[in-house]
């Protein structure tokens, strides 16, 4: 067991006792309840990150349906590897995860409008 696993407590006697975090830890699930849930965009990293996973949510949601399997799964593989690359000085940061789920949002959106006016066109 690692030193950062464990929580030293005193007992009534004085002696200290461990308590294991690790089952804890693996326990913890963060999830917005109904009465706190998140006001998007966020004020925090996590509450950003939660909302841009739900934005990118939507819009995948919104291509799968208008775009052959095939096209959809080579367009998601296309956006990964473009914002990876585009973002890889970040990608020891702790923001990089979400700056990820914006890039293939921004990117997803622009597919959305670029379908919309196409569409309008016709």
């Amino acid at each position: 067991r690692q030193s950062h696993d464990i929580i030293p407590k005193s007992n009534s006697q004085g002696i200290e006792a461990s308590i294991p975090l690790t089952p804890l830890i693996d326990r913890t699930v963060l999830v917005p309840s109904k009465a706190n849930e998140f006001k998007c965009p966020g004020d925090n990293n996590y509450e950003l990150s939660y909302c841009a996973s739900q934005a990118l949510k939507r819009s995948n949601s919104r291509l799968e349906s208008q775009l052959k399997a095939s096209t959809f799964e080579a367009w998601k593989s296309a956006i990964g590897e473009v914002c990876a690359e585009a973002y890889a000085p970040y990608s020891q940061g702790t923001i990089y995860p979400l700056m990820l789920m914006r890039c293939n949002e921004n990117l997803n959106q622009t597919l959305l409008e670029e379908m919309k006016e196409l569409g309008e066109r016709q």
